[in-house]
């Protein structure tokens, strides 16, 4: 019966209203479950209002309970913009803990930005001396070649290098350049290619570990230059800043289509939205994006709101002490993990809005009738013009076409 109770419900309710639900339903098991486990009263209220009760009106009652679940549920679907804002931290910060938060993000922000110009400045440096001390070793490797001896042995400076490589550590420039410096002297009075000779194997052998350090380099820059960007592309809306970090991601997107395309996306987000679901198969994506961010958070308020109960309500129960330790430690625990959870995938959603902005947004310049800009200045020009006589009601003169 409870199979095909459940199939029914499918049928009314979308998918996306039945994943989102589960935190609801969870939080009320959970919280029967502990009811029943600590609560003398409320073990006899189950034993003889249900337990004790035919199979048949168990059924009914069970109906009526899952179907008024299923209500509240609902009911309370329609705050999940408010939950989700409140993890942004629009609403009951106040003014002076929303500048304090703010000032956080900001100082972080400007720590980012400074390592993101020392990464992008080590990456320039290393790409131009890569050329040169590429050029330096094969000019020293080709001269050798021309020698009749060979007389090698590897300096302890190369050993530790090749030693920090291997542990994935970084490698000072200096202590590179000095390294490439020694290997391009000693090439130049030594054969690398000397048959049957054991110090111009080496010599051979060294002269492309010495080559796959500075790739080495290049390439631990590149990745701690794309790491700093990636943080401040995916966490940071410009110099704007939220009090939370959910806040500081939810603004990347709006930022981006501003800053690209003068697009005021909180504007055309609804008529943006009509155009994607010509294309099925990424409305669906994006769908299933906001379905899992709604999902956890509302794990992240269920757990916080469970914990909270339990951890005023089982002192006063001394048989639960167990169960207090227990929730007192796991639920803020948890709530952090559903958390951070929810920040990874808002930066999925949130990479998702952008790329609808980058596909989408011509489509609905056609679907509103306004011919396609020749360039993208002129396309700029556009979108502010239209946001001025939609918004403002200024009559600015829009040149439309038919369709």
């Amino acid at each position: 019966m409870l199979g095909t109770l459940l199939d029914k419900l499918q049928s009314l309710f979308s998918k996306n209203f039945v994943i989102s639900s589960i935190p609801l339903f969870a939080f009320l098991l959970f919280n029967g479950l502990m009811s029943y486990r600590v609560s003398y009263y409320f073990q006899q209220w189950i034993e003889k209002y249900f337990l004790s009760q035919d199979p048949t009106r168990q059924a009914l009652l069970a109906f009526g309970t899952l179907l008024l679940v299923v209500i509240v549920s609902y009911v309370l679907s329609t705050l999940s913009v408010f939950m989700r804002e409140v993890l942004e931290g629009k609403h009951f910060l106040g003014k002076f803990v929303s500048n304090a938060l703010c000032q956080r993000f900001r100082n972080r922000l400007a720590q980012v930005e400074k390592k993101l110009d020392e990464a992008r400045k080590k990456r320039r440096v290393i790409r131009q001396k890569q050329e040169i001390w590429t050029r330096a070793l094969s000019d020293a490797y080709q001269l050798g070649k021309t020698a009749n001896q060979c007389i090698y042995e590897r300096q302890p400076e190369l050993t530790t290098l090749i030693d920090a490589r291997t542990g994935n550590q970084e490698i000072a420039l200096p202590l590179l350049e000095a390294e490439v410096n020694t290997l391009a002297t000693t090439l130049q009075t030594n054969n690398p290619e000397m048959p049957n000779n054991v110090q111009s194997e080496r010599l051979d052998q060294d002269h492309g570990e010495v080559l796959s350090l500075i790739r080495f380099s290049l390439d631990k820059a590149q990745a701690e230059y794309a790491r700093h960007l990636t943080e401040f592309q995916f966490d940071y809306a410009g110099e704007e800043v939220a009090p939370t970090k959910m806040g500081n991601i939810s603004r990347v997107a709006p930022h981006y289509a501003a800053s690209r395309y003068s697009l005021n996306l909180d504007i055309f987000w609804t008529r943006l939205q009509k155009v994607i679901q010509n294309d099925a198969n990424f409305y669906s994506v994006l769908q299933d994006a906001k379905m899992q961010l709604d999902f956890l958070v509302g794990l992240v308020w269920y757990t916080l709101l469970f914990t909270l109960i339990w951890v005023a309500v089982l002192p006063g129960l001394g048989e639960a002490k167990n169960l207090f330790q227990i929730i007192a430690i796991a639920g803020p625990l948890l709530t952090y993990v559903w958390y951070r959870i929810a920040l990874q995938n808002y930066r999925a959603f949130s990479d998702l809005l952008r790329a609808c902005v980058d596909l989408y947004r011509l489509d609905l310049l056609k679907a509103l009738h306004v011919p396609l800009p020749a360039n993208a200045e002129q396309e700029r020009l556009i979108w502010e013009t239209m946001e001025q006589r939609l918004v403002y009601g200024e009559h600015s003169n829009i040149v439309l076409q038919a369709s």
